[in-house]
């Protein structure tokens, strides 16, 4: 049975990491977590003050949750520089491990647990995001195991499975911030559903051990994780702008990671159903079908309650700025993969069977489509991400002057990754605390630029034109010191 839990996990791993096999230069993120691991490795453990010296304008403290640096830390750092991409497909192969074995002790089915696999598998969201190295599905892993424990013990008071879930829970705290957001969103939820103050006891005292565990160190990670949401609070009707404004541009190389978020906002039900189409299950089990059995009702509760954070995230205002609405459905692709895999078990010998099986067969098809294509555009084919041979050539030129200059980049992602590899300082912030610090220039320029570059004595901004042209910054009086392909840097006079 363990080794049947294996293969669609293998194929899956393989599914996530072929794309940056064809391009391995791809990321944003990972530099960052490059950079602070070098740190973690010259001082012996995480990093306290981040500033200049590491290349950020914007000093401040490392207060990312401290397990996935700590995991990173363990292995080489030129391997982990080559094979960051392993580490999310890993996490997600786990993910589905542990599917296969909660299904199967739900239903007793084999055929159900490794059709939850499949499900999950063809959900496109889960298969995009795990193309770069985040702690993002250790979190959801994580959380998973966490909810399936709290149901298992509320219902059969084993109290091992009470320890899994305060153990998870902990972690969860020191892995990853939204998971615990929504790890706090859903332990009010069902709560108050259940009335049962057992999920509010688990959070409490996960957050304490996660004080305990990292000696304190989690008071900064709060610190910053409050931080960041009073920005997007600030700046959320932002998002999703591109960073200089409304140009416009005949470049074919459009941005396809933020046009996708764009459709979020314009279409939150439609593209919240292409997300994840297997969370349409709820409404058969809802109006037709409501589960007998009260684990598998408080899985239906939690999709269903996914759902409504989805949609509550993307249609009213205020509450955006709470995480992108696609993350509730992230987090709920577990259980709305085996709901859809029980509800076609249950379908399977009636008179609607048939029906049933070419729906599922086309949703999956059109999901597998939908993965193929995004990784091909926003992955294998994207430039605004990837160190492309034009990037290489400016980092060498950037490496070779004397002094280093102080430099503003645009687009906003290519920061972390010009501080790696070529020492510069740029305008970025070390912390998330901190993060309100640059709202100037990110999400968008609200400033004109020579008065951005006047007041933080900004030497040189390096421009990519893929992304936005000159004439696009308006900006009167510049010098262009260097061009090399796509890439400009300019000495704004």
């Amino acid at each position: 049975m363990f080794l049947i839990s294996l293969a669609v996990p293998f194929l899956t791993g393989f599914f996530e990491i072929y794309p940056r096999i064809l391009n391995p230069k791809v990321g944003v993120d990972i530099w960052t977590h490059l950079l602070f691991l070098k740190e973690y490795h010259r001082r012996g453990g995480i990093p306290k003050e981040i500033g200049r010296k590491q290349g950020f304008l914007i000093e401040g403290e490392y207060d990312y949750p401290p397990v996935f640096i700590w995991i990173l830390s363990k292995f080489p750092f030129n391997s982990v520089k080559k094979y960051n991409f392993l580490f999310s497909p890993f996490f997600d192969m786990l993910h589905l491990i542990f599917i296969f074995f909660a299904s199967y002790f739900l239903t007793g089915s084999i055929l159900i647990s490794v059709l939850s696999q499949i499900l999950y598998s063809l959900t496109p969201i889960i298969i995009l995001e795990n193309s770069t190295a985040t702690p993002r599905s250790l979190g959801y892993t994580l959380f998973s195991i966490f909810l399936m424990s709290v149901f298992i013990f509320t219902e059969y008071n084993f109290f091992f499975f009470l320890l899994i879930a305060l153990i998870a829970g902990s972690l969860i705290f020191l892995s990853h911030r939204f998971t615990t957001q929504a790890f706090l969103f859903y332990a009010v939820f069902f709560s108050i559903l259940e009335q049962n103050p057992i999920y509010i006891f688990i959070f409490i005292f996960s957050l304490g051990a996660a004080l305990l565990l990292s000696g304190g160190f989690y008071f900064k990670v709060l610190k910053g994780h409050f931080g960041n949401l009073f920005f997007w609070w600030k700046n959320i009707n932002f998002r999703f702008m591109h960073q200089v404004g409304r140009i416009n541009r005949t470049r074919k190389n459009e941005d396809i990671i933020l046009k996708l978020y764009q459709y979020f906002m314009k279409f939150p039900p439609f593209v919240i159903t292409i997300t994840n189409p297997w969370t349409l299950s709820i409404f058969y089990f809802l109006l037709f079908s409501f589960p007998e059995n009260p684990i598998i009702t408080k899985i239906l509760w939690w999709v269903v309650f996914s759902y409504f954070l989805a949609l509550s995230t993307s249609l009213i205002p205020f509450a955006r700025f709470l995480g992108e609405s696609q993350r509730y459905l992230e987090i709920s692709a577990f259980p709305a993969a085996f709901l859809s895999a029980l509800l076609l078990n249950e379908v399977k010998n009636t008179e609607i069977g048939i029906y049933f099986q070419i729906l599922y067969f086309l949703a999956g098809l059109s999901a597998f489509i939908t993965i193929i294509v995004i990784q091909k555009k926003a992955i294998i084919n994207d430039k605004l991400r990837t160190i492309t041979p034009d990037m290489e050539k400016m980092f060498v030129y950037l490496k070779s002057l004397k002094k280093k200059p102080k430099l503003v980049c645009i687009p906003h992602q290519i920061t972390t990754n010009i501080i790696y590899h070529t020492g510069c300082p740029v305008f970025v912030n070390a912390s998330y605390f901190n993060i309100i610090k640059i709202s100037e220039i990110y999400p968008f320029v609200r400033k004109p630029l020579r008065e951005i570059i006047r007041k933080y004595k900004i030497d040189l901004l390096l421009l990519n034109e893929d992304y936005a042209e000159i004439k696009d910054l308006k900006i009167a009086d510049y010098e262009e010191v260097k061009k090399i392909g796509s890439f400009v840097l300019l000495r704004i006079l």
